[in-house]
């Protein structure tokens, strides 16, 4: 009896430790979301509208630009908006640009998934075209920019 209390009091004192292998693996994991989450906190978003209205080739568009407003549109009819972006940093980084929501299958975005050069600016066109069945309401969503650098 006193070697069993014994025993378990020994097994008590022990901790248990990680292998290399799994700490290695710990420690990419974090990094890995690490990168990912700065990533996210750091891409450019935009809000997206677009409000499809009654009437024959009616357009009133937004000129806001610290969103993607595309205004009131008729149907069979479309519009379009410029985001300018600019690599300032040495760096060359790619672009990366998700769309979602509503207004998603709507758009079309004139240029995805590129490198922009260091010192490079270019503009993408983003634009709407409301097709001929699609129901009068308001479609919103967002866009999401990512600049990831380029390491290879």
């Amino acid at each position: 009896m006193d070697e069993q209390i014994q025993a378990q009091a020994v097994g008590a004192g022990k901790k248990k430790r990680l292998s290399k292998g799994r700490l290695v693996g710990i420690i990419i994991i974090i990094a890995i979301v690490w990168f990912g989450a700065v990533q996210y906190m750091s891409a450019e978003r935009y809000q997206a509208i677009v409000n499809v209205v009654e009437g024959d080739n009616k357009v009133g568009v937004n000129p806001t630009s610290e969103r993607l407003d595309f205004g009131d549109l008729s149907r069979d009819t479309g519009s379009a908006k410029i985001v300018t972006l600019k690599n300032t940093g040495k760096m060359d980084k790619k672009i990366v640009v998700w769309k979602k929501g509503a207004i998603a299958e709507l758009m079309t975005i004139s240029k995805n998934n590129f490198v922009l050069k260091a010192g490079e600016e270019v503009k993408l066109e983003f634009t709407v075209r409301i097709p001929v069945s699609a129901p009068y309401q308001k479609y919103d969503g967002k866009v999401v920019i990512f600049k990831w650098p380029k390491l290879w």
